[in-house]
């Protein structure tokens, strides 16, 4: 069962009415033609525990966030923000960024990609393949960890499955935090979902995802990697919610995952909300904790197990 915290948190989406920014394709392209004004947050300040470096790569902002004192061989990580493919990174992002670097001492890549309708997938999958090809020239391949939230956690998956049939080496782990894995949402009980779900709105998810594919079809895997092969991909941990519109393909996807023998350890937050580790909300603590465990037991050789909590 949900916390009082998470409780009041839904409460509180609905009061401001958050999921009127998916409420129809005219509320998303207005909500796009809004935050373009106002830009993307800005990274925290650097301070005595953390450092915050900024480059860009084809015109487009790549921060690094690491520990203030060096860090002997930090564990590299990729993260790809969440915001329907077309709305920019936001301070809850950063706050759980800096956490991450706080806690567990990786050096955390964060590429404010192109965002729809500007760019579509096929250009924005190629830039940030590109970013990773940079950055797999200051680490192992093989020592990078994938991560992201909502469409950075699908576009973090694609970015493997490229990698994969690219004949690269395959990351470290990968971390989804309740992925957007089909953009055309297509499980029947999605509908019945989205009347519980205080974030997001079927309308305007399936018109954000119609404007990221562009001229590819709704189902090539580079647009919805639930499409895509699952055979050889890295280790990954999957955070799932039920209250989330976005949930039943993500676990769909799992189950395939499971299936085909890959590694997979799945947090299901029963009555939680997308995005929830990322939320303050008591149930964010254990999540985040998950986290944390799972890179540690990667760098000290640990894995390889399936975990499928249902």
């Amino acid at each position: 069962m949900p916390s009082l915290g998470h409780h009041a948190l839904v409460l509180l989406l609905h009061a401001m009415r958050r999921r009127r920014i998916y409420a129809s394709a005219k509320s998303l392209q207005r909500g796009i033609a809004q935050v373009r004004r106002t830009g993307p947050a800005a990274p925290p300040a650097p301070g005595a525990a953390l450092s915050v470096g900024r480059q860009e790569l084809a015109g487009h902002p790549v921060f690094t966030l690491a520990p203030a004192r060096p860090v002997q061989a930090p564990r590299p990580v990729l993260y790809l923000h969440g915001g329907g493919y077309a709305r920019p990174i936001t301070q809850q992002h950063w706050g759980f960024l800096a956490w991450l670097v706080r806690t567990t001492g990786c050096e955390v890549t964060v590429p404010l990609y192109p965002l729809a309708p500007e760019s579509t997938c096929t250009d924005t999958l190629a830039w940030v393949h590109a970013v990773h090809a940079q950055l797999a020239t200051q680490h192992a391949p093989e020592a990078i960890h994938l991560m992201g939230d909502s469409a950075g956690g699908g576009l973090a998956l694609a970015l493997a499955q490229n990698l994969r049939d690219a004949g690269q080496p395959p990351a470290a782990q990968m971390v989804l935090i309740t992925p957007w894995v089909d953009v055309a949402v297509p499980y029947p009980a999605a509908v019945h979902t989205a009347r519980r779900d205080p974030m997001l709105a079927l309308a305007g998810v399936r018109e954000a995802g119609r404007l990221y594919a562009g001229a590819l079809p709704l189902d090539h895997p580079a647009v919805s990697p639930a499409w895509g092969d699952v055979a050889g991909l890295p280790p990954m941990t999957v955070f799932v919610a039920t209250r989330d519109l976005l949930g039943h393909d993500a676990l769909a996807f799992a189950e395939r995952v499971q299936q085909a023998g890959g590694a997979l350890e799945l947090h299901r937050g029963e009555g939680l909300v997308h995005v929830w580790p990322l939320l303050p909300v008591p149930e964010a603590r254990a999540a985040r904790a998950a986290i944390a465990r799972r890179l540690a037991q990667l760098r000290s050789g640990a894995g390889g197990e399936v975990l499928f909590n249902k």
